[in-house]
């Protein structure tokens, strides 16, 4: 039978797998073909109100969520996880579960006073822990998902997070990122930021840089070559700006998130980029 194994939960709603509860043999078995039975026993069985079941993200430039609800009114969820609220409509907005490490760095980070841009907010993934939990002074969110930026809204309220600290940017990153202001850039975009690179380094202060916080999806065997020459070319981003030419790179830090597929590693590379340091 194709009854799930496995599920993610978020809030009192659980997400099955694609593949899940497909079988025409369910509709047989039920009177009128009505499968409410069996999605409400699936429910209860895992313990929860409401389901729902993935479908692949729809490949867009935003992302969409394209699950399915199959029990409960609507698909709004409030998810609790390191200390914050993540509020999202599963048919609408990705959450990945999988991210959860990084989203506890980024909420443990030392970011008092600290200006940060987010190239690719989302619903708040890594903007709502800098905020609520590492203390940044300010994000500037960029996001151009209309659904995704009404779920980043509800997560600013949910988390007692003032709008003076998050100013919300609707629209292509590229085109609406502040320049010159951030101590801190988030890419958190896969399979690729790099469309996102020469607008992360054109946001840092001219007068000090910044760190970049890189998403990329990578082989496993060649991490750290990929680490390596991606500061190399964020170094010669910087220095074809007229204000940035003696700027350098280094990879500060890098993070295996979680495996997104076989030998297929998603990670984080921390690169700090700014003028040399005597």
């Amino acid at each position: 039978a194709d009854l799930p194994s496995k599920w993610e939960r978020l809030g009192d709603l659980a997400l099955v797998p694609a593949g899940c509860l497909l079988h025409p043999g369910w509709a047989a078995a039920l009177p009128g073909g009505d499968l409410t039975p069996l999605w409400a026993a699936v429910a209860r069985t895992i313990g929860v109100a409401r389901l729902a079941r993935q479908q692949p993200v729809a490949d867009t430039g935003t992302r969409d969520s394209r699950a399915q609800l199959l029990l409960g009114d609507d698909g709004w969820v409030e998810h609790r996880e390191g200390g914050v609220t993540f509020c999202l409509d599963v048919t609408t907005c990705m959450f990945s579960s999988g991210n959860v490490t990084e989203r506890m760095r980024m909420g443990a980070l030392r970011c008092a006073g600290e200006t940060v841009v987010d190239l690719y907010t989302g619903i708040g993934y890594y903007t709502i822990p800098l905020l609520a939990r590492a203390g940044a002074a300010k994000v500037y969110a960029c996001e151009w998902n209309p659904a995704a930026v009404d779920a980043l809204r509800r997560n600013l309220a949910a988390n007692g997070i003032y709008s003076e600290r998050c100013e919300v940017r609707e629209g292509d990153c590229t085109v609406v990122a502040p320049v010159g202001v951030a101590d801190r850039v988030s890419l958190g975009l896969l399979p690729s930021s790099r469309g996102g690179w020469a607008t992360a380094v054109a946001a840092l202060r001219p007068s000090a840089g910044g760190t970049l916080h890189v998403h990329e999806n990578v082989r496993a065997d060649a991490v750290a070559e990929w680490a390596a020459a991606a500061a190399c070319e964020l170094q010669a981003l910087a220095r074809a700006l007229p204000d940035r030419g003696a700027w350098v790179a280094h990879v500060a830090h890098i993070e295996r998130v979680k495996w997104y597929a076989p030998h297929i590693r998603h990670i984080v590379v921390d690169v700090q980029l700014g003028p040399p340091r005597l």
